[in-house]
């Protein structure tokens, strides 16, 4: 398809995958990693993938990964809004300085490179994909800083929608459990808990990703994909009840 793909946090998990699948479609990428190494050992593998290592938090590094985008790519027609890190919150006593980071990370950044990419994004009837998580709907203790940015992105979509249609559709991708460790094996009680009958793949998002880029008719939605975990209703003593009944 030859598009010009910008992607945040694209050396491993989800990012890579959602790379990988838009080199396989034709088009041309560039992401954003923090990870040097892994960076520059993925773009070796096509000629098409170009990296650029840096910290999403920092607003200048963010300018100058979308300079370096357009040099190499061109135009940018698709940007993805994937990277996101920490998982502690108030329980944990993190300071202000360091949710304000997550935030930096998982919120800012993504509104900031929106902005950058607008003009390019308009002209080329382009597409902005967050990646939430189901997190922005259901909680576990201690996860205030990640859960923060997580739902403030559900709605940072809705807004960019808004603001930016028709030109450019946006919407988001909130994944439930997934494998990005490449773990091969789950318990069945790992596997009970999803009502798909698996644990969620890095394809299983990025898939998604493919298919919001080329749809015409959706846009300002967050799209769960979980595998059902979220519809199911648990009860104390419910994974023995199941278990048993075998």
């Amino acid at each position: 398809m030859n598009r010009g793909i910008v992607v945040t946090g694209g050396a491993h998990g989800i990012g890579k995958q959602i790379c990988l699948d838009f080199i396989q479609a034709g088009d041309q990428v560039c992401f954003i990693d923090s990870d040097e190494k892994k960076s520059v050992d993925f773009a070796k593998e096509s000629p098409n993938l170009f990296y650029f290592c840096g910290d999403v938090a920092d607003p200048l590094t963010l300018k100058r990964f979308i300079e370096f985008s357009l040099e190499k790519l061109k135009r940018i027609d698709v940007l993805v809004n994937n990277v996101c890190r920490g998982n502690r919150g108030i329980l944990s006593n993190i300071s202000y300085e360091e949710y304000d980071y997550i935030l930096s990370i998982g919120l800012k950044a993504p509104y900031e490179l929106s902005r950058l990419c607008k003009d390019e994004l308009i002209k080329n009837k382009g597409r902005i994909i967050n990646i939430a998580s189901s997190r922005a709907f259901q909680s576990e203790p201690d996860t205030e800083a990640y859960t923060s940015a997580k739902g403030g992105i559900v709605a940072l979509t809705h807004a960019l929608a808004i603001s930016l249609g028709p030109d450019v559709l946006v919407n988001c991708i909130a994944p439930g459990w997934i494998n990005v460790a490449e773990q091969q094996e789950f318990s069945r009680e790992d596997r009970f808990a999803i009502p798909a009958g698996k644990i969620g793949t890095p394809k299983d998002i990025s898939d998604m990703v493919l298919f919001l880029c080329e749809q015409k008719f959706i846009t300002g939605e967050t799209i769960t994909v979980d595998g059902g975990m979220n519809k199911r209703m648990i009860y104390h003593g419910d994974w023995n009840w199941h278990y048993n009944a075998d």
